[in-house]
């Protein structure tokens, strides 16, 4: 199929501030002539795609006695038919009503256990995906197998430099008068922020323009999931410690809370700071009481975004560090969610995972509340974009969980499991974008007005946003 042409998106450097309960018949981006939504993939065809990104990553996982086991039918009477596994644990990936669920399962030697009715357990009924076996981790080995994982979704962490269109490792940064320094998000590195500029003429312009404006242009690659932006920062600031040039950043997602926290705890010759969907007050998705719901979202979300990009051509993020990163913390804390699920020590899923447990969008983010209360050393003008994201066609097969989970819910179901009810990009809620402890000018701020195109996982791939780029940092 041909590739659809991306419409034209009205800039809004404002926005009122969004009603409780989001309306559907907000203004939104008008589709360009002619445009021609994808025919649906079909089921059998997207969980072969995402079957395929899962064969691959999941080897890289940081597991003992990783085994792979074909796909039978869910349910008791087929988990009876199977042969069993020994002393391994098991996760599988199973599609549900056409949803994407994780489920845990934990070794033979357990299974005198009664287990609770509850929605972990109850998610086996469905069609697995795929399924893999490993040995049970215990509760005081999470952490070491945090930081493993990180390792496996990120493993070159520390300063590199970008140069003739690659990333190479560097012990100190070169002694130019300016740098610029690009920031990742949760569970992928830098690669994936310059790989999605790259793949846009207006992107490959930018980053050329930049190497020659700052004279060199560099990638702080951290762990995500096992420690706290706080700790990124003091990292960053040891990478950096003997840079006295004027640095101005670009971060992505949670790379935002790092950059904000390395000008909270001191000064830093920072200039210009440009935050893309990053979480600075944090986002419904990391709430404690979601955590199981955080990964079947993120299981669904690489669905949506790796079916779009097969069946419509473009650009398309990797599905690869999404599915491994909710596969990976799926097995590492399985069986807290196992074992606690009966009780309220399921709310605490979040809090055992630290670089989760810092974006969390909870009242006593003791985190957050400190990086928003007082002024930073540091002053930067800091600049942001977002997006009001809506799929343009938001029956189509691939966008059910955005229904399940975005829609204002509580209209009709009370009890529905609805992670954000208001203005979002897919990961993170618009109105936690836009402050750093004083809400941020308008002038700072790009929007993306409602639309079916700039999500999440792609903004970088945007000419508008490059767009962006160049005039805030004079590139």
């Amino acid at each position: 199929m041909a590739r659809i042409p991306a419409p034209d998106l009205p800039k809004s450097s404002s926005r009122p501030k969004a009603a409780a309960v989001r309306s559907t018949s907000r203004a939104r981006e008008a589709p360009a002539a002619g445009l021609e939504l994808p025919a649906p993939a079909a089921p059998a065809v997207r969980d072969e795609i995402v079957r395929a990104s899962l064969s691959r990553v999941i080897p890289t996982l940081p597991f003992e006695a990783v085994v792979a086991r074909p796909p039978v039918e869910a349910g008791a009477a087929s988990r009876r038919a199977r042969p069993p596994v020994g002393d391994l644990a098991t996760v599988a990936l199973v599609r549900r009503d056409g949803l994407l669920h994780w489920t845990y399962e934990p070794p033979v030697a357990r299974a005198g256990v009664v287990r609770p009715r509850v929605p972990v357990e109850a998610a086996g009924a469905g069609k697995p995906v795929t399924t893999f076996s490993f040995s049970e981790i215990p509760p005081n080995e999470v952490i070491r197998k945090l930081e493993e994982l990180d390792r496996a979704l990120t493993p070159n962490q520390g300063l590199r430099r970008w140069h003739d269109g690659r990333l190479t490792k560097v012990r100190t940064p070169a002694s130019t008068r300016r740098a610029l320094l690009v920031i990742h998000g949760t569970f992928c590195g830098s690669d994936a922020v310059l790989d999605e500029m790259q793949s846009t003429p207006e992107g490959r312009a930018f980053l050329a323009a930049a190497e020659a404006r700052y004279g060199q242009v560099l990638a702080f690659d951290h762990p995500t999931l096992s420690v706290s932006p706080v700790m990124n920062a003091l990292d960053l600031e040891q990478a950096l410690r003997n840079y006295d040039g004027e640095i101005d950043v670009i971060c992505h997602s949670r790379g935002g809370l790092v950059a904000a926290w390395w000008c909270r705890t001191g000064w830093r010759n920072v200039d210009r700071l440009v935050c893309v969907g990053s979480p600075l007050e944090g986002t419904s998705l990391a709430a404690p009481s979601r955590v199981k719901t955080a990964l079947d979202y993120f299981a669904n979300v690489a669905d949506a975004v790796g079916t779009l990009a097969t069946v419509a051509g473009g650009f398309g993020p990797p599905m690869a560090p999404l599915l491994g990163m909710a596969a990976g913390l799926m097995a590492i804390i399985g069986t807290g969610l196992w074992a606690g699920a009966a009780t309220p020590l399921v709310d605490a899923g979040v809090a055992i995972v630290p670089g989760l447990a810092a974006q969390s969008r909870v009242a006593n983010n003791q985190e957050l509340l400190r990086l928003q209360r007082d002024r930073w050393p540091s002053a930067p003008e800091v600049y942001a974009v977002r997006s009001d994201f809506e799929p343009d066609a938001p029956d189509a097969p691939w966008w059910q969980f955005w229904r399940r989970w975005n829609r204002p819910l509580a209209l009709v179901d009370p009890l529905a499991d609805r992670v954000f009810t208001d203005a979002n990009d897919l990961v993170v809620d618009n109105e936690t974008m836009v402050r750093a402890v004083k809400p941020l000018a308008t002038d700072h701020v790009f929007t993306y007005a409602t639309n079916g195109r700039v999500h999440h996982c792609n903004y970088f791939a945007q000419p508008e946003t490059v767009k962006q780029l160049r005039d805030w940092l004079r590139v």
